[in-house]
């Protein structure tokens, strides 16, 4: 192209409104004396496809007017579309060549696209949570984060981030993300690459880890008052974390010294172990890790290489008479955590040949299950991204660390706490869990004390389990069953419970003794072992539920109660009188088959029919 053709005279008019000659005003709006930024020409060019108005090359505007992606809004878009400028543009040669060439461009681009995340109306927000696991303005939130990645020509920045986190929540290979992105799968890995890279060093150090967030404010703010009630001091409030380990599967492995290492004996499969560290509220303060997967490396011996090697300084973080709440997985922690003088709280154990816990290790263990659970809830949103659910290539395991991070400062910075409570429901709560803590199971005393109530099996008449038995037990709606439960995970099984022992196959049985008219007997199916059943009671009025006791585990507590307890209660105080609520579980084995069940053989030998007798 000449010299003479790249300065020839603008002399063709075309019937195109455009904007944008004066650098001192607004393009959009036409203010002044504000502070502007100079559009791009991808930005202009976009601009005149969605409204037909023609920004000229300098345009200047509103740094309001511009999205995070350097387009212009829907609002300025939609004021250009109003505008009436009542001119015409003049264009020389080249003027119309380069425009045309942008508007190709655009077009091939926009062609190739499959998933746009560089369009401000590509996706919505929903389109967003599902394919990235946040939505469209934490999106926007999270690539302002992005210092060290730039636009090439097969991806722009928005895209390069995107496609880590399809991969981090669909769990799709390189492969299958190539077809969707309409990319190299080569493009696609350096893309990741860099993207993890960038993310590992201006994201996640600011929403992750023991140095990125105060003692004090996981006190004020993330912790929850039930928690300081129950385990908290009267002197001062301390630190309250919640500890647990978390599983990444993996492939086997050739190497048999890493296969044996990373092999779980418990779960018996290849694994990898990060450690979770989380507030009562569910905001995860570090994830350390991941350890290898053996006996040497339990909970317990993890924790302790955790302090002793002083990751992210947590030895100066975590301060005397700070609580821990664990699991029993690390018992065997406990002694060197009081050495330091870290307090844990831990549900308790049952002895050598002890079948049940004594009402005391029930109910102290109910008050560390009723804040430990928060964790095993956090747990279960990082699998919600299923590239962390899944089996993950033993080629990738030198990032697994950092993918669970990166998705764990995800939901700090974009994902709602977990558990929350009203300080005076929560200091209601705590004192009446307190109190109960202290009582004694009369119930279980009486049964244990009267053989009548425990082996006379003849005084006991079974009833159906309908409307019309024991019409005079009490009618309660769930919010009075929740506070029976003190919580609400016992209820939600109990439909399932309810559900097993009305079918056919079901072993419900009520039982009642007509010399003990206020105590009720039922025989409950275990949900874990097909040969175990528990038996309960639970005493009552016309009016309330007075005691409970089961033969289970953790039968014998009165803060709260069993899921058997519960399952019964909420059938006959509620669900019975509310028939639709029983509906609703799904029995799944009518579309399989099952090789137990075997039709009768008939022994031909028996039949009164004699063979023909052969002439």
């Amino acid at each position: 192209m000449g010299k003479d053709e790249l300065k020839s005279p603008k002399v063709i008019q075309l019937n195109l409104q455009s904007t944008g000659r004066s650098h001192s005003s607004c393009c959009v709006c036409k203010k002044r004396d504000v502070k502007f930024i100079t559009l791009t020409a991808c930005a202009r060019h976009n601009a005149f496809i969605d409204s037909e108005v023609l920004l000229l090359a300098g345009a200047r505007c509103c740094s309001h007017h511009v999205n995070n992606d350097g387009n212009l809004c829907l609002d300025a878009l939609q004021k250009l579309k109003d505008m009436n400028t009542g001119t015409e543009t003049m264009f020389n040669k080249t003027g119309i060549a380069s425009l045309i060439k942008e508007i190709r461009s655009i077009a091939k681009v926009n062609e190739k696209c499959r998933l746009d995340f560089d369009s401000s109306e590509g996706l919505s927000s929903s389109d967003y949570e599902i394919l990235l696991g946040i939505g469209k303005e934490d999106f926007n939130d999270l690539v302002s984060h992005v210092k060290g990645i730039r636009d090439t020509k097969n991806r722009s920045v928005r895209t390069c981030i995107a496609i880590l986190l399809v991969k981090l929540r669909t769990g799709m290979s390189n492969r299958l993300l190539s077809t969707i992105f309409n990319m190299e799968k080569t493009s696609i890995r350096r893309a990741i690459k860099a993207a993890r890279e960038e993310m590992e060093v201006n994201f996640i150090p600011h929403y992750l880890g023991f140095q990125h967030i105060s003692r004090e404010k996981i006190i004020e703010e993330h912790t929850r008052p039930l928690a300081q009630e129950l385990f908290g001091s009267t002197l001062y409030k301390p630190v309250i974390l919640v500890i647990d380990g978390t599983y990444i599967y993996i492939q086997k492995s050739n190497n048999f010294q890493f296969q044996r290492k990373s092999y779980s004996m418990h779960k018996n499969r290849p694994l990898v172990k990060p450690m979770i560290i989380v507030s009562t509220s569910g905001y995860i303060v570090s994830v350390l890790g991941p350890y290898h997967a053996n006996q040497k490396n339990n909970d317990a011996n993890i924790l302790i290489h955790n302090i002793l090697t002083n990751m992210e300084d947590i030895k100066h973080w975590i301060k005397e008479d700070d609580v821990l709440i664990v699991d029993r997985g690390f018992r065997d922690a406990v002694d060197f955590l009081e050495d330091m003088g870290v307090k844990t709280e831990m549900p308790a154990f049952l002895k050598k040949g002890q079948k049940q816990h004594t009402v005391e290790e029930a109910n102290s263990s109910r008050l560390v299950t009723k804040i430990r659970w928060v964790v095993e809830s956090v747990n279960g949103r990082l699998k919600l991204w299923k590239y962390l659910q899944n089996v993950v290539p033993n080629t990738q395991i030198p990032y697994i660390g950092c993918y669970v991070r990166l998705v764990a400062a995800l939901c700090n910075k974009y994902k709602v706490p977990i558990s929350v409570g009203e300080h005076q429901d929560d200091q209601s709560l705590a004192a009446k869990m307190k109190f109960l803590a202290t009582q004694r199971n009369n119930l279980q005393e009486r049964v244990i004390r009267e053989e009548g109530l425990h082996r006379n099996v003849k005084a006991w008449k079974k009833m159906d389990a309908s409307k019309e038995c024991v019409p005079n037990f009490p009618k309660l709606c769930e919010e009075e069953l929740r506070n029976i439960t003190v919580g609400v995970y016992q209820l939600k099984l109990a439909k399932s419970y309810t559900v097993e022992h009305l079918n056919d196959d079901g072993d419900y049985m009520i039982t009642i003794n007509d010399d003990i008219s206020d105590i009720l007997r039922v025989r409950i199916q275990s949900r874990h072992m097909t040969s175990k059943t528990y038996m309960l009671w639970i005493e009552y009025n016309h009016i309330c539920i007075k005691s409970w006791y089961c033969q289970c585990k953790a039968g014998a507590r009165v803060v709260g109660a069993c899921a058997h307890i519960s399952s019964v209660l909420w059938y006959l105080c509620f669900a019975r009188h509310n028939s639709e609520t029983v509906n609703g579980v799904q029995d799944w084995s009518q579309y399989l088959e099952d090789a137990s069940q075997l039709p009768q053989l008939v022994d031909e030998s028996d039949s009164d029919e004699m063979s023909p007798a052969e002439e």
